[in-house]
């Protein structure tokens, strides 16, 4: 099929299209908060004052030594002379390299490194830094071959102040054999590279006290013992100060010179500058200044080591214009590296970061703007993003790279991030002529812990990642100017980098979960990368609120309906509290639609209560016809207006008051322990949706995006969204939810244990809870809490846990894990054949089961360089696509080349990975519909540019994987079983359905029909039942055809492609072009949409496989976000199908939208 394009509007002007003085697009595809409003970023400005234009400006280098000492501390503003510190680490195979050179001091009980040989060593070489030695602890194992270990063994620690000369510090030795006899067998070979056999394991748990503590620059760990195969050292207790990340240099490093070295500037607009400083610590002897405007091809301007300098401070009068300005080094000193603590480039008409945007006040919010942001220990100040991570707010004023971008996160610094931050604003106060108005500063969130500084004065104190913080600053705000200063804590437990690559993604969390509750997923995962700074900062709002002494705060309705019928029964509840330290009285009331309901309270001072309306007391409240909140596929998600109001007594002044949306349903369970079962409104829910790791991996989603997001979940009919390890805290994921009748699974902050350890602070972790619990309960969307994934809360977490559901939140379902009893998961998460899923059911709602999703060339083009989209790299697999791992990268590329061949391009690949995803992501669900119990699989979004575990990407464009999700997640919807040969109909939801029509048709490959039949069916509500059987004709490639008719009107079709042996689709290569015909109508705007439809037709005598509609704009690009009521379909010969299409007016660019089609066969 060729390439077809429809243009369905000419002008966009005639449209309409043009946006209005007082309106702006979004700021562009994958640049999150996209929204200007939402986006909090400083304006960036040229500035024509002679200056150092390279301050705050980022930088690439050819190579850094480590993670640490990248380049982006060149521009920093911090000078220093002194060498940084630096660790390597070698074994007696070798130097390790950076991404398993920590392994062994990481703080993590699940890294190791392994150690092969009788005389084996793990040398630990610092530079420029001392580690304190008292005594050596470690865990680990040791494998061996028994008939030749029978002579003992020795385990050795030697330290040295020069590498040089090594003393014995310690030892632990012994005729016999080390550690604790295990049952377990291993191979010889840890990396099964080559010929292994089975030996005999030993635990190890070694503590060796030293006969000379002391600081030491050298430490070696020696291993001896004839018959040892390999020694496994897992975790050296207490040494986080080995880490240089403790140790902050501000100095770029390269590794190893072997060739020449580059490191380049981007001041982010052409600017002219005369002259060049290098304050050196290593010193390069020969190189080049040059300027670029596109930082690819460049003019030399200046020659570097030959100025009459001496010392490390090298200035370079040159005269360059040009955004880019590289340093090409070819000669390092003696060390073999060059090392530059900070580059000037001095001129005019670089960029300056103006005061950042401001947030409108909303909802009695006033919010607090202007921010700025410090590091510990500098005095110099940037404009800050808030709300918004530190991390972000660099990158917003350009002083680090884009971390979502090809490998960028590895120019970035992680011990620069690795540190306390200051905010600081300004509060201008103009006292209440109201004697009794409260004022009190919010925080919605911040990371890690924050100290809270009012003038100089310290007035609060924030513990853990998901708390709010409600202070009454009445008596310490002062008239006019007041100074605002937040001190951000960085986590205890920091972690170390994950380096990905095309094999692996490294092991999953780590340490950093020991300080939950926090952003755990931030230290990197399989499918999200290492952040630097693990997203410390005030990630959240920021404001004041005001009331006159009593304020009322997180409310919730309960209902109980009157089954079967659907009156409802509601209990309104509201959380006061007094502010003074007096008694009072106020009136209560509140209101749910037009139900209207009001009490007296008497509060003691400074009392906290929540304070309800119980039905027997309120008859209003009690069997009232409402509209009920329903989840999607169930019925309309409706919403009421609601809220509480607390007025003073006497005169009816009002005091406080809080408006939310009131969704009312009533929720039940059944066998939590044994096969979950939920019920919504009476109707058991068939949970289908997806696992959120992460919104944003910057935290950067706003109301748009969680918006659009959700939408997607609609649209694909799906019903739930699992908060995983509770990684989401913004209200604005809630909200949506409630509008589009998304349920929550919610998690708490408790990863696998396998992947980090329980939390240090049980109080913190509980005070968190206790709180998040009370603000989301008013959501309508929450359908179960969850304790921990894939294992079980400590029993003193877990005690609470349940408790607070039940007292703040009650009639919600708790279950401790998210993978055992009631509920299964555990993946798989790599790519199977479609009849795999049919025959490997759990018979339980099963919380995560996945395979990688492919984005289209044009995301892939937006995640790499185009130097690395092919053939698969490095780059890949930073991107999460591993060949090895949980997405087994491989194993969906031998699918690939048995279906179609071995695909020879990046175009190729993602083209042909399309029809993978749609036909692995309907798999999965169309399998679980055997018993409609729930699955929810890894993962429905996309929090990072990914290429595994997700349905859309992260540029909002979906994939052929969500139109499968969509196919199989229609709450009446005919199907093949692949397994039983039979064309089942699945029923969830809408009652029951008597009188359809199924059909199946067999054709060959050309599009000749080779068998039919029908039959009618009458099917129950919540079944699935067997429809037709299919015969399988003797045909390399057939298609099988359903559809569903009622009242003959299709209301269900599919269509699938099959080979007389599975996955083996590669006759299709046979299959002449298709032709097909495109038509389409005008777009339309209703309210903040544009809506057309797009007819396409099969014109010729073959099918049109994979067919693919593509949404651009006038200037060639694509258009996204976009709904589509369906993508990547087949049409047999004479076939049409009309495809209605959408976006939002912000999204289009005041472009002219066309329809791109392409197809498989073309």
């Amino acid at each position: 099929m060729k390439k077809a394009v429809v243009v369905i509007a000419l002008l966009s002007q005639a449209l309409g299209l043009t946006y209005a003085d007082d309106q702006t697009g979004t700021r562009g595809i994958g640049q999150y908060p996209g929204r200007p409003s939402q986006f909090t970023a400083p304006q960036m400005v040229k500035d024509d004052t002679y200056r150092n234009i390279a301050l705050n400006r980022m930088v690439y280098t050819s190579s850094n030594a480590d993670f640490n000492l990248t380049g982006h501390l060149v521009t920093d503003g911090i000078i220093t002379s002194k060498a940084p510190s630096f660790l390597s680490v070698r074994t007696n195979e070798g130097e390790l390299s950076n991404r398993d050179k920590e392994k062994m001091i990481d703080g993590n009980t699940v890294t190791s490194q392994y150690i092969k040989g009788e005389k084996a060593f793990a040398e630990f070489n610092w530079e420029a830094m001392k580690v304190n030695l008292r005594n050596l602890k470690f865990t680990g194992e040791l494998a061996y071959y028994q008939n030749k270990a029978t002579q003992g063994y020795m385990i050795r620690v030697m330290g040295s102040h020069n590498g040089q000369k090594w003393e014995v510090l310690g030892e632990e030795k012994g005729t016999g054999l080390p550690g604790e006899a295990t049952k377990q067998q291993v191979s010889s070979d840890p990396n099964k590279f080559q010929d292994v056999v089975r030996l005999p394991l030993r635990k190890l748990n070694v503590s060796i006290p030293l006969k000379k503590p002391g600081n030491y620059e050298h430490v070696r760990i020696e291993f001896t013992m004839p018959g040892a195969a390999w020694w496994r050292v897992k975790l050296i207790d207490n040494t986080t100060s080995w880490r240089p990340s403790m140790h902050f240099s501000s100095v770029w490093k390269s590794e190893l010179a072997k060739k020449a070295q580059w490191l380049y500037v981007d001041l982010g607009t052409v600017a002219d500058f005369d002259q060049v400083n290098l304050f050196w610590v290593n010193k390069a002897r020969q190189g080049k200044i040059q300027v670029s405007s596109d930082a690819r091809n460049w003019s030399d301007i200046a020659t570097l080591g030959q100025q009459k300098q001496k010392g490390l401070i090298e200035k370079v009068a040159c005269k360059g214009h040009g955004r880019y300005v590289r340093l090409l080094l070819t000669q390092p000193d003696a060390s073999g590296r060059y090392a530059l603590s900070e580059m000037q480039v001095m001129g005019k008409g670089g960029l300056r970061a103006e005061a950042a945007n401001t947030l409108a006040s909303k909802n009695g919010k006033q919010m607090l703007n202007q921010w700025q942001l410090r590091r510990e220990g500098s005095d110099a100040w940037i404009q800050a993003t808030v709300p918004g991570t530190v991390l972000t707010s660099y990158m917003n004023i350009g002083a680090v790279p884009d971390n979502r971008y090809d490998d960028n996160m590895r120019q970035i610094s992680e011990s620069f991030f690795n540190s306390d931050f200051w905010y600081r604003t300004t509060i201008n106060h103009q006292p209440s002529a109201n004697k009794n108005q409260h004022t009190y500063l919010n925080f919605d969130g911040i990371n890690w812990k924050a100290d809270i500084l009012l003038n100089g004065e310290k007035i609060g104190r924030i513990d853990g990642a998901f708390i709010r913080s409600r202070i009454d600053v009445t008596k310490k705000l002062k008239t006019g100017a007041n100074k605002l200063e937040v001190h951000v804590f960085k986590n205890a437990h920091f972690g170390v980098v994950k380096q990905k690559n095309l094999q692996n993604t490294d092991l999953n969390g780590g340490e950093l979960g020991a300080d939950n509750p926090t952003f755990h997923a931030s230290i990197g995962w399989d499918w999200i990368t290492n952040t630097p700074g693990r997203e410390i900062g005030i990630w959240n709002d920021v404001y004041l609120t005001h009331d006159k002494g009593v304020s009322v705060s997180d409310p919730l309705v309960t209902s109980t309906l009157n089954l079967p019928d659907t009156l409802a029964t509601m209990t309104p509840s509201v959380f006061l509290k007094n502010a003074d330290a007096v008694a009072k009285t106020v009136k209560l009331s509140g209101f749910i639609g037009k139900i209207q309901f009001e009490q007296e309270v008497s509060l003691q001072p400074n009392e906290k209560r929540e304070v309800a309306f119980a039905p027997a007391d309120y008859p209003q409240l009690k069997n009232q016809r409402m509209n009920l909140w329903w989840p999607n596929g169930y019925g309309s998600p409706y919403l009421y207006d609601a809220g509480f109001k607390v007025s003073d007594k006497a005169s009816g002044e009002v005091i406080s008051e809080v408006n939310y949306k009131a969704g009312i349903r009533q929720m039940s369970y059944a066998d939590l322990d044994t096969q979950t079962k939920i019920y919504i409104n009476g109707k058991r829910l068939n949970p289908l949706g997806g696992n959120w790791g992460f919104s944003e991996t910057n935290l950067n989603y706003r109301g748009r995006e969680y918006d659009t997001a959700v939408r997607y979940h609609k649209e694909m009919n799906y019903n739930m969204i699992r908060d995983w390890v509770g990684q989401i805290g913004d209200e604005e994921l809630y909200e949506a939810c409630d509008k589009y009748g998304i349920m929550i699974w919610q998690d708490f902050w408790l990863a696998n244990p396998w992947d980090g350890p329980d939390p240090d602070d049980d109080k913190m972790f509980l005070e968190n809870s206790a709180d998040y619990i009370s603000r989301i309960r008013s959501h309508a969307c929450i359908g179960i809490y969850c304790g921990r994934n894939e294992g079980f809360p400590p029993a003193s977490i877990d005690k609470v846990l349940r408790e607070q559901v039940k007292d703040i939140h009650p009639q919600l379902g708790y279950i401790p894990s998210s993978a055992d009893l009631g509920v299964s998961g555990h993946g798989p998460y790599q790519m199977k054949s479609p009849s795999f899923y049919f025959a490997n059911q759990s018979h339980k709602l099963h919380s995560e089961r996945g395979m990688p999703n492919v984005p289209t060339f044009e995301s892939l083009g937006r995640m790499m360089e185009p130097e690395h989209l092919w053939p698969q790299s490095d780059a890949w697999g930073q991107h999460d696509y591993t060949l090895k791992g949980a997405q087994g990268g491989e194993s969906f590329n031998n699918i690939m080349e048995k279906r179609y061949g071995k695909p020879q391009s990046a175009e190729q690949f993602t083209k042909w990975a399309q029809w993978l995803n749609y036909d692995g992501y309907r798999a999965m669900y169309e399998s679980s519909q055997q018993d409609r119990l729930g699955l929810l699989i890894w993962m429905s979004h996309a929090c990072w540019p990914s290429m595994v575990w997700c349905t859309y990407d992260y540029y909002f464009e979906p994939t052929a994987a969500y139109f499968g999700v969509k196919k199989a997640c229609e709450p009446l919807h005919i199907q093949y079983n692949p397994v039983k040969k039979v064309a089942e109909v699945v029923n969830f939801a809408g009652g029951a359905k008597d009188g359809l029509v199924a059909k199946a048709q067999v054709f060959d490959m050309y599009g000749k029909l080779i068998k039919e039949e029908s039959k009618e069916v009458n099917v129950a509500e919540d079944q699935t039942l067997d429809a037709v059987s299919v015969s399988e004709p003797d045909e390399e490639v057939y298609y099988i055809k359903l559809t569903l008719e009622q009242n003959n009107q299709v209301v269900s079709d599919n269509f699938y492609v099959m080979g007389k042996e599975e996955d083996n689709l590669q006759a299709l290569s046979k299959l002449p072009k298709a032709d097909v015909a495109v038509s389409g109508k005008r777009f339309v705007q209703q309210g903040e949409e544009w809506v057309g439809e797009v007819e396409v037709r099969n014109t010729g005598n073959v099918p049109a496989l994979l067919v693919r509609l593509n949404l651009k704009g006038g200037d060639g690009e694509q258009i996204l976000p976009v709904i589509y009521s369906d993508n990547y379909f087949c049409l047999m010969p004479n076939e049409c199908k009309t495809i209605k299409v959408s976006y939002r007016d912000e999204d289009g660019r005041g472009q002219a939208p066309y329809v791109e089609i392409t197809g498989f066969n073309k």
